[in-house]
């Protein structure tokens, strides 16, 4: 299993993944378009913000990130994003992705998210000072299934809790402070 970053050429696997998970998770129907848009917009700079899992290249290195995903070499079965959004409350990592149905309950959301927390902590200099200024938190969010089961094991292995806040249908959205 390996991680790396969004690349253009996966827009249409990683389209495809949304879908499939939202049908899976319960939640409303993809609008391809917006979710497109939405990936390739600059604000959101896919090239350092999103990332894939992927089995793509582990026989060709002697190290690897993770075990292996049994019969997927070079199939991407997950993405995470991470954006950092400001309100008046706060500061706000925020980590939203899919796990392809079929690869679930198989460490791949785990290392998305512990990865999407990882760039969130380099993101989080950016804002440090700004924050700070402000008086205002810095958190990290991520939106996870609620039909899920592992969703609030895996958000409390990383320190997070659910919270109140609006989520989009189907799922919880999680927080700690970074």
């Amino acid at each position: 299993m390996r991680i790396r970053n969004y690349r253009q050429e996966d827009l249409a696997t990683v389209v495809q993944i949304e879908r499939l998970a939202r049908e899976v998770d319960g939640r409303e129907r993809l609008d391809e378009d917006s979710f497109t848009s939405w990936l390739l917009s600059p604000s959101l700079n896919a090239a350092d913000n999103v990332f894939v899992i992927t089995d793509d290249d582990d026989e060709l290195r002697g190290w690897g990130q993770a075990e292996t995903l049994e019969g997927i070499e070079g199939e991407i079965v997950g993405y995470t994003s991470v954006q950092v959004q400001r309100d008046e409350r706060a500061f706000h990592m925020l980590c939203q992705g899919a796990v392809h149905p079929l690869y679930r309950k198989m460490h791949g959301g785990r290392a998305l998210l512990v990865g999407a927390l990882n760039r969130a902590r380099i993101l989080e200099f950016d804002v440090a000072f700004e924050a700070e200024q402000a008086g205002l938190p810095i958190y990290f969010e991520a939106l996870l299934p609620v039909r899920d089961p592992l969703s609030a094991f895996l958000a409390a292995r990383c320190g997070m809790q659910p919270v109140d806040d609006p989520a989009p249908s189907g799922l919880c959205l999680y927080r700690c402070e970074l």
